[in-house]
Protein backbone atom coordinates (compact mmCIF):
# COMPACT_ATOMS: atom_id res chain seq x y z
CA UNK A 1 0.00 0.00 0.00
CA UNK A 2 1.44 3.36 -0.99
CA UNK A 3 1.89 6.11 1.57
CA UNK A 4 -0.65 8.40 -0.11
CA UNK A 5 -3.29 5.67 -0.10
CA UNK A 6 -2.54 4.80 3.51
CA UNK A 7 -2.85 8.43 4.57
CA UNK A 8 -6.25 8.68 2.86
CA UNK A 9 -7.47 5.48 4.54
CA UNK A 10 -6.37 6.74 7.95
CA UNK A 11 -7.76 10.22 7.47
CA UNK A 12 -11.21 9.41 6.13
CA UNK A 13 -13.01 8.15 9.28
CA UNK A 14 -11.71 10.77 11.67
CA UNK A 15 -11.96 13.70 9.25
CA UNK A 16 -15.52 12.69 8.39
CA UNK A 17 -16.60 13.35 11.95
CA UNK A 18 -14.70 16.63 11.86
CA UNK A 19 -16.84 17.75 8.95
CA UNK A 20 -19.94 16.53 10.76
CA UNK A 21 -18.96 18.47 13.87
CA UNK A 22 -18.55 21.63 11.84
CA UNK A 23 -22.15 21.30 10.69
CA UNK A 24 -23.78 20.09 13.89
CA UNK A 25 -23.85 21.50 17.38
CA UNK A 26 -22.55 18.79 19.69
CA UNK A 27 -22.96 20.91 22.82
CA UNK A 28 -25.98 18.96 24.04
CA UNK A 29 -24.26 15.61 23.53
CA UNK A 30 -21.13 16.75 25.31
CA UNK A 31 -23.19 18.24 28.14
CA UNK A 32 -25.00 14.94 28.55
CA UNK A 33 -21.71 13.04 28.66
CA UNK A 34 -20.39 15.44 31.29
CA UNK A 35 -23.58 15.04 33.32
CA UNK A 36 -23.54 11.24 33.08
CA UNK A 37 -19.83 10.35 33.26
CA UNK A 38 -20.17 6.68 34.20
CA UNK A 39 -22.91 5.98 31.66
CA UNK A 40 -20.99 7.87 29.01
CA UNK A 41 -17.79 5.95 29.68
CA UNK A 42 -19.56 2.58 29.60
CA UNK A 43 -21.40 3.55 26.43
CA UNK A 44 -18.18 4.66 24.71
CA UNK A 45 -16.22 1.55 25.68
CA UNK A 46 -19.15 -0.62 24.62
CA UNK A 47 -19.41 1.04 21.22
CA UNK A 48 -15.65 0.77 20.65
CA UNK A 49 -15.68 -2.91 21.61
CA UNK A 50 -18.71 -3.58 19.40
CA UNK A 51 -17.00 -1.96 16.42
CA UNK A 52 -14.36 -4.71 16.50
CA UNK A 53 -16.84 -7.53 15.94
CA UNK A 54 -19.51 -5.64 13.98
CA UNK A 55 -17.66 -5.15 10.70
CA UNK A 56 -17.37 -2.77 8.90
CA UNK A 57 -18.20 -0.32 11.71
CA UNK A 58 -15.36 1.92 12.91
CA UNK A 59 -14.97 3.61 16.27
CA UNK A 60 -12.44 6.17 15.01
CA UNK A 61 -15.07 8.88 14.33
CA UNK A 62 -15.93 8.77 18.05
CA UNK A 63 -12.40 9.74 19.12
CA UNK A 64 -12.69 13.52 18.58
CA UNK A 65 -15.82 13.59 20.72
CA UNK A 66 -14.22 11.45 23.43
CA UNK A 67 -11.06 13.54 23.45
CA UNK A 68 -13.12 16.71 23.63
CA UNK A 69 -15.21 15.49 26.57
CA UNK A 70 -12.71 13.54 28.68
CA UNK A 71 -9.35 14.71 27.41
CA UNK A 72 -6.72 13.00 25.27
CA UNK A 73 -5.26 10.62 27.87
CA UNK A 74 -8.61 9.37 29.28
CA UNK A 75 -9.96 8.97 25.74
CA UNK A 76 -6.88 6.94 24.81
CA UNK A 77 -7.21 4.69 27.86
CA UNK A 78 -10.92 4.16 27.23
CA UNK A 79 -10.18 3.36 23.59
CA UNK A 80 -7.55 0.83 24.65
CA UNK A 81 -10.10 -0.81 26.95
CA UNK A 82 -12.72 -0.94 24.20
CA UNK A 83 -10.38 -2.24 21.50
CA UNK A 84 -8.93 -4.82 23.87
CA UNK A 85 -12.31 -6.12 25.05
CA UNK A 86 -13.58 -6.21 21.46
CA UNK A 87 -10.46 -8.09 20.38
CA UNK A 88 -10.97 -10.67 23.12
CA UNK A 89 -14.57 -11.12 21.99
CA UNK A 90 -13.50 -11.51 18.34
CA UNK A 91 -10.88 -14.06 19.36
CA UNK A 92 -13.50 -16.01 21.31
CA UNK A 93 -15.92 -16.02 18.38
CA UNK A 94 -13.21 -17.31 16.04
CA UNK A 95 -12.34 -20.03 18.55
CA UNK A 96 -15.90 -21.36 18.18
CA UNK A 97 -15.09 -22.21 14.57
CA UNK A 98 -15.78 -20.95 11.09
CA UNK A 99 -19.56 -21.50 11.20
CA UNK A 100 -19.81 -19.10 14.15
CA UNK A 101 -17.45 -16.66 12.46
CA UNK A 102 -19.52 -16.64 9.27
CA UNK A 103 -22.48 -15.31 11.24
CA UNK A 104 -20.69 -12.05 12.04
CA UNK A 105 -18.41 -11.43 9.05
CA UNK A 106 -17.20 -12.62 5.67
CA UNK A 107 -14.46 -15.23 5.74
CA UNK A 108 -12.76 -14.19 2.49
CA UNK A 109 -10.53 -11.46 3.89
CA UNK A 110 -9.94 -13.38 7.11
CA UNK A 111 -8.83 -16.50 5.21
CA UNK A 112 -6.41 -14.46 3.11
CA UNK A 113 -4.91 -12.89 6.22
CA UNK A 114 -4.73 -16.18 8.11
CA UNK A 115 -2.59 -17.68 5.34
CA UNK A 116 -0.07 -14.83 5.76
CA UNK A 117 0.27 -15.24 9.54
CA UNK A 118 2.79 -17.85 10.76
CA UNK A 119 1.04 -20.63 12.66
CA UNK A 120 3.67 -20.35 15.41
CA UNK A 121 3.43 -16.57 15.77
CA UNK A 122 4.45 -15.38 19.22
CA UNK A 123 4.08 -12.38 21.49
CA UNK A 124 6.30 -10.00 19.52
CA UNK A 125 4.72 -10.96 16.21
CA UNK A 126 1.23 -10.18 17.50
CA UNK A 127 2.36 -6.80 18.83
CA UNK A 128 3.72 -5.95 15.38
CA UNK A 129 0.52 -7.11 13.65
CA UNK A 130 -1.49 -4.81 15.91
CA UNK A 131 0.58 -1.91 14.62
CA UNK A 132 0.24 -2.62 10.91
CA UNK A 133 -3.17 -4.24 10.42
CA UNK A 134 -6.76 -3.41 11.42
CA UNK A 135 -7.61 -4.65 14.90
CA UNK A 136 -10.91 -6.27 13.92
CA UNK A 137 -9.98 -8.60 11.06
CA UNK A 138 -6.64 -9.47 12.68
CA UNK A 139 -8.41 -10.56 15.86
CA UNK A 140 -10.62 -12.97 13.94
CA UNK A 141 -7.68 -14.36 11.97
CA UNK A 142 -5.57 -14.91 15.08
CA UNK A 143 -8.46 -16.66 16.76
CA UNK A 144 -8.34 -19.34 14.06
CA UNK A 145 -4.76 -20.27 15.01
CA UNK A 146 -5.29 -23.22 17.34
CA UNK A 147 -1.69 -23.18 18.62
CA UNK A 148 -1.96 -19.61 19.86
CA UNK A 149 -2.53 -19.36 23.61
CA UNK A 150 -5.17 -16.95 24.84
CA UNK A 151 -2.85 -15.42 27.44
CA UNK A 152 -0.24 -14.62 24.79
CA UNK A 153 -2.86 -13.16 22.49
CA UNK A 154 -4.48 -11.04 25.21
CA UNK A 155 -1.26 -9.55 26.60
CA UNK A 156 0.30 -8.89 23.17
CA UNK A 157 -2.90 -7.31 21.91
CA UNK A 158 -3.09 -4.99 24.91
CA UNK A 159 0.49 -3.84 24.40
CA UNK A 160 0.06 -3.50 20.65
CA UNK A 161 -2.98 -1.20 20.69
CA UNK A 162 -1.68 1.23 23.33
CA UNK A 163 0.69 3.37 21.18
CA UNK A 164 -1.77 3.99 18.38
CA UNK A 165 -4.64 4.62 20.79
CA UNK A 166 -2.72 7.60 22.17
CA UNK A 167 -1.78 8.84 18.70
CA UNK A 168 -5.36 8.56 17.45
CA UNK A 169 -6.72 10.23 20.58
CA UNK A 170 -4.28 13.12 20.27
CA UNK A 171 -5.21 13.52 16.61
CA UNK A 172 -8.88 13.42 17.59
CA UNK A 173 -8.33 16.11 20.19
CA UNK A 174 -6.59 18.31 17.64
CA UNK A 175 -9.41 17.79 15.17
CA UNK A 176 -12.04 18.55 17.81
CA UNK A 177 -10.51 21.96 18.47
CA UNK A 178 -10.29 22.69 14.75
CA UNK A 179 -6.54 22.20 14.27
CA UNK A 180 -6.79 20.58 10.85
CA UNK A 181 -3.14 21.04 9.87
CA UNK A 182 -1.73 19.37 12.96
CA UNK A 183 -4.28 16.56 12.56
CA UNK A 184 -3.12 15.88 9.01
CA UNK A 185 0.55 16.01 10.07
CA UNK A 186 0.00 13.58 12.96
CA UNK A 187 -1.91 11.07 10.85
CA UNK A 188 0.59 11.39 7.99
CA UNK A 189 3.40 10.56 10.41
CA UNK A 190 1.31 7.67 11.70
CA UNK A 191 0.79 6.40 8.15
CA UNK A 192 4.52 6.63 7.45
CA UNK A 193 5.32 4.70 10.62
CA UNK A 194 2.82 1.97 9.74
CA UNK A 195 4.26 1.72 6.25
CA UNK A 196 7.82 1.37 7.55
CA UNK A 197 6.81 -1.33 10.03
CA UNK A 198 4.94 -3.21 7.30
CA UNK A 199 7.96 -3.15 5.04
CA UNK A 200 10.16 -4.40 7.86
CA UNK A 201 7.65 -7.17 8.63
CA UNK A 202 7.64 -8.39 5.03
CA UNK A 203 11.43 -8.81 4.95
Amino acid sequence: MRLRTLVIVLLMPIVAVGVLQSRLDLTNLESWLHSHPMTGVLLYVGLVATSIIALPLSSLPLLPIAAGVWGVVPAALLSVAGWWLGSLAAFGIARLGRPALERVTSLDAIDRLEKRIPSDIGFAGIVVLRMILPVDITSFALGLLKRLRFSTYASATLLGVIPFAFVWSYAGGELRRGAWLSTVIILSLLAGTVLLIRRWWKK
